[in-house]
């Protein structure tokens, strides 16, 4: 089969490996579509993300989309030819955070496409058979690679608690910023405003729940921010932009008493916030790991039209034109939210 391996910045190379075979209580997957995220862009980019760093060739992508293709010992709940979306931590089960449910902080996680767990770049994976999601046939492959960034959002807006009528700023509308906006919705966000300095982001941020969007290239977000909220500032800021700099812009504008959730990586491996207005204010600051048991709410909102992921995956490559999807990605270039790689 082919396997596409990340060998250091920028050097992805095409192998030719065996195809597995699956265990007890695993199913073999053939990979059809791979989003790519913005922890795989560190990885190309880099080599890194914060202090984890590739070693040894790597597989990288964890957004993805696949259809069952052999079955392991024990397995009754797939049978060959299911499409599935696949959840992408696997996580230990017996640790005291697994047994209270959090899942995505598991110090023994396994995750697609962080070492030393190779990813979805590649024609065959195995994986449990509980972590591989079936999702209907009205789901495109694209879509379903796109469940597990609208999961990381699903799982960001619930750590916030929203209770409804909340004002809700959101930092960056990248694919995980959008993912936000939908679920800020679906919890009862009055007014939910984007800062997004890419046209065609804002746009689609507005189409998908935005009441509001500022171009912070044109303008001061801390200015417009005063603006929009009457100088009182939102209850919850989503920082999605993973760029250095953006926490501390959102200890700025959120409103005494008010909530930041960081979900954003930035390159430094260093978040910032403005320590006197963040005391002052006494703010919440909640940190995002990935998602945690949302993949399921995710796949019913984008079967029933509480979500959009269609909208999200709109340029693809094949798996060998990777690289350039990585720098398509990169630059932003044509309106890109997720560049989806095609595997099969």
């Amino acid at each position: 089969m082919r396997v596409l391996r990340l060998h250091g910045p920028k050097d992805l190379r095409m192998h030719e490996e065996p195809i597995p075979e699956p265990g007890r209580g695993e199913v073999r997957l053939k990979i059809t579509s791979v989003g790519v995220c913005a922890s795989d862009l560190h990885y190309y980019r880099d080599g890194r993300i914060g202090t984890t760093l590739i070693a040894e060739p790597l597989v990288i992508g964890h957004e993805a989309a696949a259809v069952v293709d052999a079955i392991g010992e024990g397995v009754t709940s797939h049978k060959i030819g299911d499409r599935v979306a696949l959840e992408p931590t696997n996580a230990c089960g017996e640790c005291m955070f697994c047994k209270a449910g959090h899942f995505n902080v598991c110090p023994n996680v396994e995750f697609f496409g962080t070492p030393p767990q190779d990813g979805c770049l590649r024609e065959y994976i195995t994986w449990p058979a509980e972590l591989a999601i079936k999702v209907p046939d009205s789901m495109t492959d694209d879509e379903a690679a796109i469940i597990e960034p609208l999961a990381v959002g699903v799982h960001a807006v619930r750590l916030a608690d929203l209770e409804g009528g909340e004002t809700v700023a959101v930092l960056g509308a990248g694919a995980i910023g959008l993912s936000v906006i939908q679920a800020a919705k679906v919890g009862g966000a009055k007014r939910i405003i984007v800062s997004e300095p890419v046209a065609a982001r804002r746009e689609l941020a507005l189409k998908l729940g935005a009441t509001e969007a500022i171009d912070p290239s044109t303008s001061s977000d801390i200015e417009e921010f005063k603006k929009l909220t009457d100088g009182i500032g939102p209850d919850v800021v989503y920082e999605c932009i993973g760029e250095d700099g953006a926490s501390y812009l959102a200890s700025q504008i959120v409103r005494i008493l008010g909530k930041i959730v960081v979900v954003g990586i930035p390159d430094e491996d260093v978040y910032t916030f403005h320590a006197s207005p963040s005391r002052r204010k006494e703010m919440t600051v909640i940190f995002c790991r990935r998602s945690n048991d949302a993949a399921e709410t995710s796949i019913e909102w984008v079967t029933s039209g509480k979500a959009d992921a269609k909208s999200m995956a709109t340029h693809r490559f094949p798996l060998e034109d990777a690289a350039k999807a990585m720098e398509f990605a990169m630059a932003k270039k044509d309106g890109v939210i997720r560049a989806i790689i095609a595997v099969s």
